[in-house]
């Protein structure tokens, strides 16, 4: 009696166009432009309905918690652009940029429980009615993200011949969100960095390297006493 079948169908196309130009020899301009998809998590289409300790207040972390099960899968329409410079001796540096526009993206939203909702789930009004409501949901207004990155790497050819084979190489990337506050960006980070040195032999190698990510947001807050909508969680750099 409890059981439930659910089924989701995604029948769109998602085209790609990359291209690339030869200004010099050394120097190489590509374009890109794509569609992508991001589907909600499996367990999404349970349709689950997590209720609270009736015993206990309504707090941030005591609701009813419910999958959306007629979540959408958000899309983006991606344009990337890039610069390629190579030396004459192995190595290069980049420098790109993207845009990504997402459609029905997922957000998170909080509400008290209504009437009309108890009924739906069988509910009774006394004992739920004061509790609010957590579930998911696409986001009305578009969200947009923005992005650059740099890479370097270079053979350190000019060494003497004990040193032959050494490379130094690093990467960086920047990128910000623009949208809804209740976006659900769990995971972004804003800032990463990795660099370091290798050197290869014809019966080793050895590689040290490094790398560092700027704080990164995490699931939102439920709001709450003197918690306001759109705060988050951050893991520090």
């Amino acid at each position: 009696d409890r059981g439930l079948r659910a089924q989701k169908e995604y029948l769109r196309w998602f085209p790609s166009l990359n291209a690339s130009y030869n200004l010099r020899d050394n120097l190489i301009a590509r374009a890109g432009y794509y569609w992508s998809v991001g589907r909600p998590d499996f367990s999404q289409y349970a349709g689950s309905l997590t209720l609270p300790d009736a015993e206990a207040d309504p707090s941030p972390n005591n609701t009813i918690q419910v999958n959306n099960v007629g979540i959408k899968a958000w899309s983006a329409k991606t344009v990337k652009a890039s610069l390629e410079y190579y030396f004459e001796d192995v190595g290069l540096i980049s420098v790109g940029a993207f845009r990504r526009d997402f459609k029905n993206f997922f957000g998170s939203t909080r509400f008290r429980a209504t009437p009309e909702f108890l009924d739906l789930y069988s509910l009774d009004d006394s004992v739920y009615g004061r509790y609010d409501v957590v579930t998911q949901y696409n986001l009305p207004n578009g969200v947009h993200m923005t992005g650059m990155d740099v890479n370097y790497k270079q053979a350190l050819t000019f060494l003497p011949s004990w040193a032959r084979g050494m490379q130094v190489f690093a990467n960086a990337r920047a990128q910000r969100t623009v949208g809804d506050d209740t976006a659900r960006f769990a995971g972004y980070i804003p800032r990463t960095l990795n660099w370091g040195v290798s050197l290869s032999r014809s019966k080793f190698s050895a590689r040290v390297k490094a790398n560092y990510t700027s704080r990164s947001r995490l699931a939102p807050v439920a709001t709450g006493a003197s918690i306001e909508p759109g705060t988050f969680n951050w893991r520090a750099s």
